[in-house]
């Protein structure tokens, strides 16, 4: 950092340990003063004394006026900041915990942004202001330095938040959600812009070329975008009634103050499948449910959408809630649980039929992600359980937007340890709050939990995910490349299936290795797949509907995670038997392929190319037409983009916190016209232009850009 820059700082340090011991008065005065002196210094239980004033002088710089006039500020701050000390000894744990975990949250994002220098490691245990100072003093750069500015001046909001909350225990009830919520509520929506520059949006667009409402729209969200509810709950987050703990500034809060409670609430009952006991009289059940209406998918956290853009294009031309809905669900429970609790299926089929009558056209059905593997189900039941040509009669096309139609790797990798790619390329900074909050056991349970993981698993045996198609096995175990049989039987085989998956048994065992629909004998119907085969589009066949148009849109030229390198170091009691081997390869022991970020291409096209043209698949020769969106053809680096991002956040008059989220969530600058990401491609205007197309009564025609074709030649189609 500029020498000049440091006076200034150091005085805006003394305002601010003024500030906080006149705040600090009145609650010390009121609650006394603990003689613990690892109590004293605001970090809970931590035993290690404060860094004296050299030890500081010697981190921020030598020798200067100025350096030691900021290392006095600083340490007056840090006294100033101390929490009164409650006579009470249990509150003062509790709060401990809760700074604790806030710490070490704000040491990873220092620890793991790309933008610090090298030199700038965080030691472990050491307070967030001093860690402050050693940033301060390692940065030369004045822009840097006022980034951190912004970063602690969020993180001490952050602290207070959780504060209040440790304090609300002692009687002093306080809304600690409102202020969690200063910290995001005015993340302003030019993340709906997804560039930051004004420009005319796509469903004015197309409105003044003559789009408008013609098919009713039913839009089926994926896995994590819904989110998920608290209607009850054990005591440690009752006070999250009917907030979201997950998709929202509320699901931050409570994580951050007590994450096992968290996690507790958010995982399903291991035996069933289906709601968890609430501890400790285990008489109750804990109820999360899913958000309903198009706020429950519109945006996740902040400024960071999902299904905003796609409503907005759609409103532009004139739908509402009278001519679209959005099927949101609880995208923890296995496909045929969705019926049994939540009489999912149900509630759909009424949806459409309703939308149906209203405007006396058949429907569209927009599906992302999961979304489209859980109306696949729905067909199944629908067509066995109701009537065998509902869809004809209901259903003019089907959109899938980034459907893992075959499975993605990334589900089986986190059932099998508890990891995947996304936590092991977060850094040494956020690999420590991840271990931290959720060791590897702990993820791996809350995974294992939630049976929908397993239903997008992937299919198709050594066909599909062999060496022969790609090059690489889907599983190496150390040296040895297993076939797709075997690395299955490291998930459950039938001589060994881990209690938390038994449940799940058939479709493990049966229904996820199934390649064919049943054959048809001479002179008599084909065989009805079983139901706990229906989540596989290779063995349960399409309806017959003839008249009906499937669309396949995703994005390509994002490297893609479809191999891996495991290692046997565990037990499966304290630690997972197997673990990533991240040495294994410059991608953290992943090869990578060809897909969405997300979904491997073969997962993405294959079936919409060639495994939908068998007639045994497809008995009506319902066609698929595909629509690949190249990602980011403009080549923006990483670095780029965050440039982008900082510059549309200051241009919308973010907060500091606010850029902080901006910075850790792209929710400025994502999506547009060039993103094939599996997310952001909901905002992509090329393709949120082929949709409106086709709500409208259009067609689009076929576009392949991968070499998706060579990959179905090579393939025998199961």
């Amino acid at each position: 950092m500029a020498t000049s820059a440091a006076p200034a700082k150091a005085d805006a340090l003394s305002d601010a340990a003024e500030t906080a011991r006149r705040r600090r008065g009145r609650g010390a005065a009121a609650a006394g003063r603990s003689s613990s002196p690892s109590i004293r210094r605001g970090h809970g239980a931590s035993s290690s004394p404060r860094p004296s004033r050299g030890d500081m002088q010697r981190q921020v710089s030598s020798g200067s006026s100025s350096s030691r006039r900021y290392a006095d500020a600083v340490e007056d701050l840090s006294e100033a900041v101390e929490r009164p000390r409650f006579g009470n000894r249990w509150l003062t744990r509790l709060w401990a915990r809760a700074a604790s975990y806030s710490g070490v949250f704000v040491l990873g994002i220092l620890c793991s942004s790309r933008w610090w220098p090298e030199n700038l490691v965080m030691r472990e245990k050491v307070t967030s202001v001093t860690s402050a100072a050693a940033v301060y003093a390692n940065t030369s750069n004045e822009y840097l330095g006022e980034f951190v500015d912004r970063l602690m001046n969020g993180t001490l909001m952050i602290r207070e938040v959780l504060d209040n909350q440790a304090s609300s225990f002692r009687g002093r009830v306080q809304n600690a959600s409102l202020s969690m919520q200063d910290i995001f509520s005015s993340m302003k929506v030019p993340s709906l812009r997804t560039g930051g520059q004004e420009e005319e949006r796509i469903g004015v667009f197309m409105a003044k070329t003559g789009a408008k409402v013609h098919h009713p729209v039913v839009m089926i969200p994926g896995i994590i975008t819904t989110g998920l509810e608290v209607w009850d709950g054990e005591a440690c987050i009752r006070s999250y009634f009917r907030q979201r703990i997950w998709g929202s500034t509320s699901m931050l809060q409570s994580l951050l103050s007590d994450p096992d409670c968290w996690a507790r609430h958010l995982a399903l009952n291991s035996t069933t499948g289906l709601d968890p006991l609430q501890s400790p009289h285990f008489n109750r059940s804990i109820r999360v449910r899913p958000s309903q209406g198009f706020e429950s998918a519109d945006f996740f956290v902040g400024g960071y959408w999902l299904w905003g853009i796609m409503i907005e294009a759609l409103a532009d031309i004139g739908y509402d809630y009278n001519s679209m809905h959005m099927a949101s669900y609880d995208w923890r429970l296995a496909f045929g649980d969705l019926e049994v609790r939540d009489r999912y299926f149900t509630r759909l089929r009424q949806h459409v039929e309703m939308l149906v009558s209203m405007s006396g056209k058949k429907a569209v059905v927009v599906c992302h992600s999961m979304g489209s593997n859980v109306w696949h189900y729905f067909m199944q039941w629908v067509t066995h359980r109701v009537h065998r040509n509902w869809v004809h009669d209901h259903i003019y096309s089907e959109v899938g937007i980034s459907a893992p139609m075959l499975g993605l790797p990334k589900a089986f990798y986190s059932m099998l340890t508890g990891d995947n790619r996304d936590f092991a390329s977060m850094g040494r900074g956020f690999s420590a709050v991840m271990t931290h909050m959720f060791g590897p056991m702990t993820r791996r349970r809350l995974w294992r939990s939630c049976s929908a993981l397993a239903m997008i698993i992937p299919i198709g045996g050594e066909s599909i995910w062999g060496e022969e198609l790609t090059g690489c096995p889907l599983v190496r175990v150390g040296n040895v490349s297993l076939d797709a049989s075997a690395s299955m039987d490291l998930l459950g085989s039938a001589d060994l299936m881990p209690e938390e998956l038994r449940r799940i048994a058939p479709w493990l065992l049966d229904g996820v290795r199934r390649s064919r629909p049943p054959e048809a004998r001479r002179g008599e119907k084909a065989e009805e797949p079983p139901e706990h085969a229906w989540g596989n589009v290779l063995a349960a066949p399409l309806p017959f509907a003839p008249e009906m148009q499937k669309y396949a849109f995703y994005g390509v030229g994002v490297p893609t995670d479809v191999s891996a390198t495991l290692e046997e170091t565990g037990d499966d009691k304290g630690t997972p038997r197997y673990t990533l081997k991240r040495d294994a390869t410059e991608h953290f022991g992943f090869e990578l392929g060809n897909g969405d970020y997300a979904v491997p291409l073969r997962s993405l096209g294959l079936m919409c190319m060639k495994g939908w043209k068998d007639d045994r698949r497809n008995p009506a020769r319902t066609p698929c037409t595909i629509r690949e969106y190249l990602d980011n053809p403009q080549g923006f680096t990483f670095e780029e983009k965050g440039r982008a991002t900082l510059q549309a956040a200051k241009a919308a008059g973010a907060s500091p916190a606010q850029m902080v989220t901006a910075l850790l969530t792209g929710g400025y600058s994502r999506g547009g016209q060039p993103s094939g990401d599996h997310i952001d491609i909901l905002g992509n205007r090329e393709m949120l232009q082929d949709l409106l197309t086709v709500v409208s009564g259009g067609q689009v025609q076929e576009r392949i850009i991968s070499d998706i074709q060579a990959l179905a030649d090579r393939w025998d189609g199961g």
